[in-house]
């Protein structure tokens, strides 16, 4: 085989074992998207921390006011400020806009978590906005690089 042929071989085989598919959890419904939804294997048996990100195609402002699982009895939004994590009431997606639930920023908590979770399980995440439908997505369990791993440059 040609030394060229061997490099492009060999560069080509490189770029593909870099590439991995997305894990996260995607959905979308008229102007919003979920994406990269994960989350996190849960540290306490009563809590765990889902990541994702939001985008919004449309021309207005969207709020996400609220969110639920099945595997948890409350799903809390919080924010990260002066290293300290509040709650947070709404969160305004601009429009053509993208908000990143990552670590150090927005997130959601679930809280008092129905079952253990473990690496390889998924979790159903309902996401309320408002003036419009909810939008659902199944979010894989991933250990913390995992996840963080699974997250877009800010």
């Amino acid at each position: 085989m040609p030394a060229s042929r061997t490099l492009t071989l060999v560069a080509l085989l490189a770029l593909v074992a870099g590439c991995r598919p997305a894990r996260g959890g995607h959905a979308a419904a008229g102007a919003m998207a979920i994406s990269h939804a994960v989350v996190v294997v849960p540290t306490s048996p009563s809590e765990a921390t889902a990541f994702l990100v939001l985008e919004n195609g449309g021309g207005t402002a969207v709020a996400l006011v609220g969110a639920a699982s099945p595997d948890a009895e409350a799903v809390r939004l919080h924010g990260m400020a002066g290293g300290r994590m509040d709650p947070v009431e709404r969160l305004e997606v601009p429009p053509g806009g993208r908000i990143l639930l990552a670590p150090g920023r927005y997130h959601l908590m679930l809280e008092g978590l129905r079952r253990a979770l473990a690496a390889g399980d998924t979790v159903g995440l309902e996401l309320r906005f408002d003036g419009g439908s909810p939008l659902t997505v199944r979010a894989p369990v991933l250990r913390y690089t995992e996840a963080v791993g699974e997250m877009p440059p800010r």
